[in-house]
């Protein structure tokens, strides 16, 4: 999308504090509402049929995945999750029913924390209990992890893949991004960037802007949307409850994955930080490109576009590859890639070509933010933890305050998520279009539900209520909007559709995108991505569920490795188009083999 999640194209302003918008949801089967949460008050669906309430069927069992550790020493801290996964979004909740007496559990979100002393010899036991409230299920799960004496046990770690993969398209490995992390750590960025997102803001409005926006300022602004994100005081700088510790040092977060995305269709760089003192998994994702979403009209509406694809594959092919295809020296010399990977960021994050065309400069297009902190999990009365996995999605962007004086990052609206698709105007692609309940030209669109639909791009938003009104969603969830993600996304478009796989984030929202049970589209039927081969004659095929993370940490997801193998296919044909017809000789289509 000119768009999300992962995470997300956003483009709507969005004012910061106080707390997360009333999330809508319809209700659900039994006494379990889908879409609890500390903030949300469900609402009866507003469509014709309103008076039935909605019911999917229960295909899915809750899947639970055990830790990657097999392993552990003596006085060796580990952290692992005790989130489980349901396909059909049924309202699940996880226990821990044993632990060693050394263990402890964050139930928020969804983390054993766990030292073990030389009592837990041999070995430490778990048992969790998975339930499901509206469905009268429960099921144990139960797990054993190895204690031994002597130096810590290495954590697990993803082995390596190809070439392409781990030069090219996601890098990952410590010693290869040493170098950008000494030049960029997190605070540096979001004050560039928060610089290089003023290129955006009108002419008139950027006079009145008194100072720059500083680099701590700008880190604390980060955590507290965070926080709101996720009702987790832990994460907010101003609360007694701060987690100072695992969240509070800039220079502990850390580039964990360099991910140069030559396969949209804007291409762009997306750099990812881990809070790496924290148990839970936190990230923030900057989204950078070498040209400014110009506020101002051009005459041509693909000129940006053009220009930042050019720009930006030229940077790519300078610093990362060789004779149009991954640099075999780069395999083996970490330290040699490094200082390029560093290199590329620095290029694009200082390019500056505004006196030729008032766009061309480097651009933070905003950041994606996940965390399993507890905004997928639904709370009690008393704050306790009610069900859910734990993780939410949001996403960040350094607007100009109310007052006009300076620049804050808040929170915003998530946006484009596909509900129908059409051919595009000349007949070579499938394009998003809004769905009739959301469309606002349709006589079937439900009133007040035109406002999530982003006619000129088709996308359509997640639907929150502010004041009784229909609004603009910023945070994802999978145990929000259940109606909308289980109905009104998919009634005529399935979830599974491969074209959806020509959209940011697959055409789907940020918590779809983390759990789907299927892979890319078929690369042998050219309908997928060319409407006048008719449609697809089925739907993307099944594969293991992702679990939550895009980025590998302990082991390699199914998904992410077909998705790398997508990005190929699609990146080689972005570099023959913008680059010349040589520029990506070198790559592959491992998916349509």
């Amino acid at each position: 999308m000119r768009s999300a999640c992962s995470l997300i194209l956003f483009s709507i302003c969005a004012c910061g504090g106080g707390k997360p918008a009333t999330i809508l949801a319809g209700p659900a089967p039994g006494p379990a509402v889908h879409g609890d949460h500390p903030d949300v008050t469900p609402v009866k669906p507003t469509a014709p049929d309103a008076a039935t309430p909605f019911v999917v069927d229960d295909a899915h069992a809750p899947e639970f995945f055990p830790p990657p550790w097999r392993k552990v020493s003596v006085g060796q801290t580990i952290s692992f999750s005790t989130a489980a996964i349901d396909q059909d979004l049924d309202e699940t909740r996880v226990e821990a029913t044993k632990l060693p007496a050394t263990a402890k559990l964050d139930a928020i979100t969804q983390t054993i924390t766990w030292t073990p002393t030389k009592a837990d010899l041999p070995k430490g036991e778990f048992t969790l209990t998975v339930s499901q409230p509206g469905r009268g299920k429960q099921e144990i799960k139960t797990f054993s992890i190895e204690v031994v004496t002597g130096a810590p046990q290495p954590a697990p770690v993803a082995p390596p893949q190809t070439g392409v993969i781990e030069t090219l398209l996601l890098i990952r490995e410590p010693k290869r991004l040493e170098q950008v992390n000494k030049d960029w750590p997190i605070d540096k960025l979001l004050q560039v960037g928060a610089e290089t997102f003023k290129l955006q803001i009108p002419e008139d409005k950027r006079k009145t802007l008194a100072q720059p926006l500083d680099g701590k300022a700008a880190f604390d602004q980060m955590l507290v949307g965070l926080a709101q994100t996720h009702s987790n005081p832990r994460l907010d700088p101003a609360s007694p409850q701060f987690d100072k510790a695992a969240f509070g040092d800039p220079k502990s977060w850390k580039i964990v994955a360099f991910r140069p995305r030559i396969d949209k269709a804007w291409t762009e760089l997306r750099v990812v930080y881990r809070a790496m003192n924290a148990a839970e998994p936190t990230f923030a994702m900057f989204r950078l490109r070498p040209v400014v979403e110009y506020v101002p009209a051009l005459p041509r509406p693909d000129e940006e576009r053009d220009a930042n694809n050019k720009l930006f594959l030229g940077m790519v092919a300078k610093h990362l590859m060789k004779d149009g295809g991954s640099n075999p020296k780069f395999i083996k010399d970490e330290a040699a890639h490094g200082k390029e990977v560093s290199a590329l960021m620095t290029e694009l994050m200082t390019f500056d070509d505004t006196r030729t065309k008032p766009y061309l400069h480097g651009f933070e297009i905003g950041i994606a933010l996940e965390a399993r902190m507890g905004g997928g999990s639904a709370r009690n009365p008393d704050g306790s933890y009610k069900s859910g996995d734990g993780w939410g999605w949001n996403a960040m962007k350094p607007f100009q305050t109310a007052d006009g004086k300076a620049q804050a990052y808040v929170n915003v609206n998530i946006p484009g998520f596909w509900t129908q698709t059409v051919p595009s105007k000349d007949g070579k692609t499938w394009t998003p279009k809004c769905s009739p309940r959301f469309h606002p030209d349709d006589p079937a669109h439900v009133p007040g539900y035109e406002v999530l639909c982003r006619k000129p791009l088709g996308f359509v938003d997640l639907p929150a209520m502010k004041d009784g009104k229909v609004t603009n969603g910023k945070v994802d969830a999978n145990n929000l909007y259940f109606e909308h993600k289980k109905r009104w996304m998919v009634e005529g478009f399935p979830l599974e559709d491969g074209r959806r796989d020509l959209g940011e984030e697959n055409g789907m929202t940020c918590a779809q995108c983390h759990i789907r049970n299927f892979g890319m589209h078929d690369y042998g039927d050219p309908a997928n991505v060319d409407p006048s081969k008719g449609t697809p004659k089925q739907v993307n095929h099944a594969l293991q569920t992702l679990n939550f993370q895009i980025i590998p940490s302990g082991n390699w997801e199914a998904f992410t490795l077909e998705f790398l193998q997508h990005q190929e296919c699609r990146g080689k044909l972005m570099f023959e188009q913008f680059v010349g017809p040589d520029a990506a000789k070198g790559l592959t289509c491992p998916l349509a083999k």
